[in-house]
C-alpha cells in the first residue's frame, strides 16, 4: 500500500536505480500469493529432486512463475533432504548436502533442466561451492537415466519443507521449523 516496501520498490526501478524485481520464499502458499499480487520478474524457491519426488514441492511454483513469466532462481539445489535418524550429521546444518561431485552434479543438472529455472544458488559452503561451480561448468541437462537415478534416491530421502508447508496449510505460522538449524541458532551460540 500507500508507504510501503513495493511503493519504494517501484519508485526506485522508475529512477533506474534497479531493473528486476523479485522475492524469495520457502512455502508454496507464499510464493503463490507474491506471484498473484505483482508481475515479479524472478522468484528464488527451493527447487531440487527429494522435494520435486517426495512431495512435489516446487511444482506449482514452477507452473505458476511460467505462466506470470517469472524466471526461477533454484535454491537448495544440492539438497539431499533431511538429516536421517542414525546418519552422522557431518555439517552443522539444517539439510543435507550432496557431498560427492558425481551425485551433486546429478542433482544440480536435476534443479537446472526444470522448465523456467535460470540459475542456482549454491549450498553455504566453500567447499561445496566450488564443487557447485564444477558441477555448473559440466551442465548438460539432465537425461532420463539420471532421473530415475534420483527417482529412486528420493524414496529414501526426507522432505526438508513438508513440515513447513503442512503448517502453513493448516492456517499456522511455520515458526521454527528445524530448532537447530543455524538460522534458528544453536544453543549457547550467538549469530552475527
Amino acid at each position: 500500500g500507500p508507504g510501503g516496501a513495493m511503493e519504494a520498490i517501484l519508485k526506485a526501478r522508475e529512477e533506474g536505480k534497479l531493473r528486476w524485481i523479485g522475492f524469495s520464499a520457502h512455502t508454496t502458499k507464499a510464493a503463490v500469493l507474491a506471484l498473484n499480487r505483482f508481475p515479479f520478474d524472478t522468484v528464488m524457491f527451493p527447487i531440487n529432486y527429494v522435494e520435486l519426488f517426495t512431495i512435489g514441492f516446487g511444482r506449482e511454483v514452477l507452473e505458476l512463475a511460467q505462466e506470470k513469466g517469472a524466471a526461477v532462481v533454484a535454491i537448495k539445489a544440492i539438497s539431499r533432504g533431511t538429516w536421517p535418524q542414525g546418519v552422522e550429521q557431518t555439517r552443522k546444518w539444517w539439510y543435507r548436502c550432496e557431498e560427492e561431485q558425481g551425485d551433486l552434479n546429478r542433482s544440480l543438472h536435476f534443479s537446472l533442466s526444470q522448465r523456467g529455472v535460470v540459475s542456482g544458488i549454491c549450498s553455504s559452503w566453500l567447499d561445496l561451492f566450488e564443487k557447485t561451480v564444477a558441477g555448473a561448468k559440466a551442465f548438460q541437462p539432465i537425461s532420463a537415466a539420471d532421473v530415475e537415478t534420483l527417482r529412486e534416491r528420493a524414496l529414501n530421502a526426507g522432505s526438508v519443507f513438508k513440515r513447513e508447508e503442512d503448517a502453513v496449510a493448516m492456517g499456522g505460522c511455520p515458526g521454527a521449523v528445524y530448532p537447530d538449524s543455524p538460522h534458528e541458532g544453536y544453543p549457547g551460540e550467538t549469530y552475527v
